[in-house]
């Protein structure tokens, strides 16, 4: 009796410590000096912009004979959250792998599930700092999410994944 292949690991997401004083708020003669300003920490670390895009899942083992293959990986977010960062929403996640096939009869011939896709990176930040009143309409776009892999057989394809979320532009009047 074939057993059924495994079920695809899901897709990651990274995530972040937002830091401790908001861009927008601050005079603009101290945003020359973010790094200290926007730190709790009496030893300023380097400010980061936004978490790491989300990895895709590993697809689903092949399942053969009584055996039902193997669990596809989790994609990565990136490890640990991202810290300190100017931009607050975690990324986006990466899509899952697909299922591995059962297999039939001999010969033996299942096949995995496709990989997950990788989520796109997020945009990036742009300060402005202007005595303009009019500041236009720039936008920071995130990354388009990936395609998932393609598998043969009835072995499930991996889902695609989140675009990355957009950025910011931050204007500060002076």
């Amino acid at each position: 009796m074939a057993v059924g292949g495994s079920e695809g690991g899901a897709g990651g997401a990274g995530s972040v410590a937002k830091a401790v004083t908001r861009l927008g708020t601050l005079d603009p003669h101290i945003v020359i000096l973010m790094r200290d300003v926007m730190e709790a920490s009496d030893t300023a670390a380097r400010l980061k912009v936004c978490a790491r895009a989300g990895g895709g899942g590993g697809g689903g083992g092949a399942g053969t004979g009584n055996s039902s293959g193997i669990i596809g990986n989790a994609g990565g977010g990136g490890g640990s959250a991202v810290s300190p960062t100017i931009l607050s929403a975690s990324s986006k996640g990466g899509g899952e792998g697909g299922k591995g096939q059962a297999d039939g009869s001999p010969p033996f011939s299942a096949k995995g599930g496709g990989g997950g896709a990788g989520a796109g990176g997020d945009g990036g930040v742009i300060v402005i700092i202007t005595s303009s009143s009019s500041v236009g309409t720039t936008r920071v776009v995130g990354g388009a999410g990936g395609s998932g892999g393609q598998s043969w057989g009835s072995a499930g394809h991996g889902d695609d994944a989140d675009d990355g979320n957009d950025g910011e532009v931050i204007n500060i009047r002076v």
